[in-house]
């Protein structure tokens, strides 16, 4: 499909895929593997489902509330992190290795089919729970600033770096967390 045909519901983002199509000499939607769309004012991506060769998004400092990624199956790098999003859907993504969401308002995210994810950076949201049992690739934990009171990290053996600070984390979860030998925890 040409971009040009694709419907886009936001101005601002049609825009800026364009001219990163234009400057990559892309026409056709499946073959645009990089978009950097920081500070653009988007608000709506619809149409992305489109550009499924995808490997690289950074939506960062922009005005998305939602944000469906689950037709981009190629995405490694997602940076959304400085916008509003309450939904993210990932679901589609099992190449991603790098999430980063931070300030956002997000209470859910589903990571469990995203096996290969080493990087998650969710600083700043309103998670109550997360669960990472099923992502065992990870090195790079941060969660601080959400409302997390446990968190299993039984089957994260790689684990290097773990940030929990300000949440209402209870003394267990404290307890265990200052044992975790292979990794530098902020708590």
């Amino acid at each position: 499909m040409k971009l040009t045909d694709i419907d886009f519901a936001d101005d601002a983002f049609k825009t800026c895929v364009l001219e990163t199509a234009a400057k990559a000499e892309v026409e056709n939607a499946e073959d645009l593997v990089e978009l950097r769309c920081r500070k653009q004012g988007i608000e709506n991506a619809a149409g992305i489902e489109f550009l499924t060769g995808l490997k690289l998004l950074d939506l960062t400092r922009n005005e998305l509330s939602k944000l469906d990624l689950s037709s981009n199956v190629l995405l490694e790098e997602v940076f959304v992190g400085n916008n509003e999003l309450s939904a993210l859907d990932v679901s589609g993504c099992r190449a991603l290795t790098h999430l980063e969401v931070f300030i956002n308002e997000l209470d859910e995210l589903d990571l469990s089919n995203n096996p290969l994810l080493e990087e998650l950076y969710a600083n700043k949201n309103d998670l109550e729970a997360i669960d990472l049992s099923q992502n065992k690739e990870l090195v790079d934990i941060r969660l601080s600033g959400n409302e997390l009171s446990d968190i299993n990290l039984s089957a994260n053996d790689k684990l290097q770096r773990l940030e929990m600070e300000m949440n209402p984390l209870t003394d267990a979860a404290r307890t265990m967390m200052s044992k975790l030998e292979s990794a530098q925890v902020q708590l």
